[in-house]
């Protein structure tokens, strides 16, 4: 069964409107998002093709507080840690059948989970969650998303609502998103059991300070990288635990990285 990389969420303690235009200070396109009424959130865009960011914060405390939401219970509960990146959502579409299969492996399966959000022109998108968690391990499985259009139909809409745009910084594709993990080789195993992916060679990045194993996936690599020295994979390690802490971008014209609202963007030249 097929998996594809759809979104980063970065969960911000601004308006989405203020953490659009920071990253489009840097040279992105950002949009507004909408909200998600039942959940008390709200959110701003940014596109890379299918693949994009999503600047996810709290509007209405009380009601995100009493959300039965696995991600807006994780949105609070990782209040205190700052700013940052703070999960992944993997698209399928097939969601009841990795539904069965996840739940056979063993792990805690809530969903599929009704979602939707009311953009500002008041037309509502639609779809479907499935959040896992595996309680033998203290690793955070990312969810699966299936919206009720296809890829077709959603680039062709988000294309025309001007949503899906280009990049001033010339940024073009989302190539990968790196996670801190304590221990490289329980948590491979772990992600290749959840998934049933084939793993990289082991390599040692230099500029996080880590070695690491990535997974190939459409949409963008996922990259696990356990700290051996100081450097950027400890920093976000420390104040965050296992959690992503970069997205690596391509298209630009020259090599760049931000930081911005706890997270790292490196955006680098077309291969």
């Amino acid at each position: 069964m097929r998996l594809t990389f759809d979104h980063l969420v970065h969960f911000v303690h601004r308006t989405p409107q203020e953490a659009a235009e920071q990253f489009c200070q840097a040279g992105f396109h950002a949009v507004a998002g909408g909200r998600h009424a039942s959940w008390g959130t709200w959110n701003s865009l940014s596109y890379f093709g299918l693949s994009y960011v999503e600047f996810l914060a709290v509007e209405h405390q009380e009601l995100a507080r009493q959300s039965e939401n696995p991600l807006i219970r994780q949105c609070i509960e990782d209040e205190a840690k700052g700013e940052g990146f703070d999960q992944i959502a993997l698209r399928t579409n097939e969601m009841d059948a990795w539904a069965e299969r996840l739940r056979s492996q063993g792990l805690q399966v809530t969903g599929p989970v009704a979602g939707s959000r009311t953009r500002d022109d008041g037309t509502t998108l639609r779809w479907r969650m499935l959040f896992l968690e595996d309680a033998d391990s203290t690793l955070l499985p990312p969810f699966l998303i299936e919206w009720s259009q296809t890829d077709a139909e959603r680039r062709e809409d988000l294309t025309n609502r001007g949503i899906i745009n280009a990049h001033p910084n010339g940024a073009a594709d989302l190539k990968s998103v790196g996670y801190a993990v304590t221990d490289l080789e329980e948590a491979t195993a772990r992600w290749q059991s959840w998934f049933g992916w084939e793993k990289s060679e082991v390599f040692h990045d230099k500029e996080l300070g880590a070695i690491c194993q990535a997974f190939e996936l459409p949409g963008g690599n996922v990259v696990l990288c356990q700290p051996t020295e100081e450097g950027m994979a400890q920093t976000a390690w420390k104040k965050r635990g296992q959690r992503p802490f970069f997205a690596r971008l391509a298209g630009g014209g020259t090599n760049s990285e931000y930081k911005i609202g706890g997270g790292y963007y490196f955006l680098a030249e077309l291969e």
